[in-house]
């Protein structure tokens, strides 16, 4: 009975240490430990010595021995996060590959078509102490629109102008289309982020 509780235990010690190092934990402990290391601009920001490697390592040692004595307890938790962010991920991959989208864009620069080349200067987002400018297009002909708000919490001021000159509906949460060809291949060139 005792050989197969000492078989057991290092079983389980060895599925801990697996998974702390080379399965899903490693990964979300390699960046606790670099966070805690924190870059050399937040360091300079928090006027602070970054810690020492030895700190660090030492650091690395309880988080994964705790992790491979508890590891049952975090396991499904951490594999859970990881699939979710994985499916995160692939639906920005997807949303990206459509077009571009304001809510991805900064700024103010310019929009130019792959297809027909018309280039015109759009707000995304800009904003100052008080106030913010938001870009919008219209859905039904494709001309943009920036709309200026009093600032933050305010957004409900200008709810009521989300209607073009045309008629058509301001859109901010629509793939950007050409305003000449309708076609969705555009880029974007930055000039000012605020």
């Amino acid at each position: 009975m005792n050989q197969y509780f000492e078989i057991a235990l290092s079983a389980y010690l060895l599925m801990g240490l697996y998974l702390a190092t080379l399965g899903p934990a490693g990964k979300d402990i390699h960046e606790e430990i670099d966070r805690a290391r924190g870059t050399s601009l937040l360091n300079a920001y928090l006027d602070r010595e970054p810690p020492s490697e030895l700190k660090l390592l030492l650091f690395r040692v309880l988080i994964t021995a705790g992790f491979v004595l508890l590891w049952p307890v975090f396991i499904h938790g951490i594999v859970k996060a990881q699939r979710m962010a994985k499916e995160d991920s692939q639906a920005f991959d997807n949303k990206l590959s459509q077009g571009l989208w304001f809510q991805y864009l900064g700024g103010y620069g310019s929009i130019t078509c792959t297809d027909c080349h018309h280039n015109e200067s759009i707000t995304s987002f800009t904003h100052g102490r008080d106030s913010s400018t938001t870009g919008f297009q219209c859905q039904t002909c494709g001309a943009f629109a920036a709309i200026h708000s009093g600032g933050p919490g305010r957004a409900s001021q200008y709810e009521s102008s989300l209607t073009c000159e045309c008629g058509g509906q301001l859109e901010r949460e629509k793939v950007l289309f050409c305003p000449s060809c309708k076609s969705q291949k555009l880029s974007y060139n930055m000039d000012f982020i605020t």
